[in-house]
């Protein structure tokens, strides 16, 4: 598949580090130019500048997924700079780990401002310009805890139910725009998130992240970021031409067993 996204231009929301850095590699590798966006301007102009030093194209911008105005800028930049945009990755997020009755509304709306409504801010900003490409890909990062519940997660996981239910409205909506959308479902990824996740349990005697993996992967390790880039990629790309409205779990069958 190398080179497949010549020609095509890609906005990657949360492109600072973790799964979006990846995305923005493999998508470039691939011959997309990225427009990555997040709020670590430093990680995120490192980031694009590692790809424009391998021979890439890419370029980074402020990106507040919770700001429209911040939408619209990352949306113009990518068609003033490149003509057009054909790939909208909605990949920012975060994650507070408190149950349905410890949750404060302060740790609920953030994650949802961020997990759910800057997913729909993305979209929305994007349907316009993939519309003038003549359609497009949208690949919207959910998680297994989009597709079962866990504890703990209370608006993480209701967060990434949402985000499963927008990529399949979207998928139906805008089919006839040759506008695909569909969802990612990882489980644990070697990302800084996921690991400050762990720092959560760093004091529970009653949790083992190993064991965890072997009792519930039936590849029991976690993911490295490109394998989960891979499949983004596959959505992007021409091969995927007849896939839409899918939630596609990538977990070493955690939610198999």
């Amino acid at each position: 598949m190398d080179r497949v996204l010549e020609g095509k231009v890609a906005l990657i929301s949360g492109s600072a580090q973790g799964q979006g850095a990846s995305h923005a590699r493999v998508l470039a590798a691939a011959g997309a130019a990225v427009v990555g966006g997040d709020i670590l301007d430093e990680k995120g102009e490192a980031v694009a500048a590692e790809i424009a030093d391998s021979g890439g194209s890419a370029l980074y911008t402020h990106l507040d997924v919770r700001s429209n105005e911040d939408w619209a800028g990352a949306v113009a930049l990518a068609e003033e700079r490149f003509g057009r945009l054909d790939i909208l990755c909605n990949n920012a997020g975060i994650v507070r780990m408190e149950g349905v009755g410890e949750v404060t509304d302060e740790e609920w709306d953030e994650v949802i401002a961020v997990n759910q409504t800057g997913v729909m801010r993305g979209t929305r900003a994007a349907i316009p310009a993939l519309r003038r490409a003549g359609g497009g890909s949208i690949v919207n990062t959910a998680s297994t805890l989009g597709l079962k519940g866990a504890w703990g997660y209370s608006a993480y996981t209701a967060s990434k139910h949402a985000v499963v239910g927008l990529t399949k409205s979207t998928a139906v909506q805008y089919g006839e725009d040759n506008i695909r959308a569909n969802a990612i479902c990882p489980s644990s990824v070697d990302t800084p998130m996921h690991w400050g996740e762990m720092e959560h349990f760093k004091d529970n005697p009653y949790f083992d992240f190993d064991k965890w993996l072997g009792d519930n992967h039936a590849i029991p390790r976690i993911a490295d970021p490109a394998e989960i880039s891979h499949l983004v990629l596959y959505l992007c790309s021409p091969m995927a031409k007849w896939v839409t409205g899918a939630a596609l779990s990538i977990d070493g069958g955690f939610m198999a067993g």
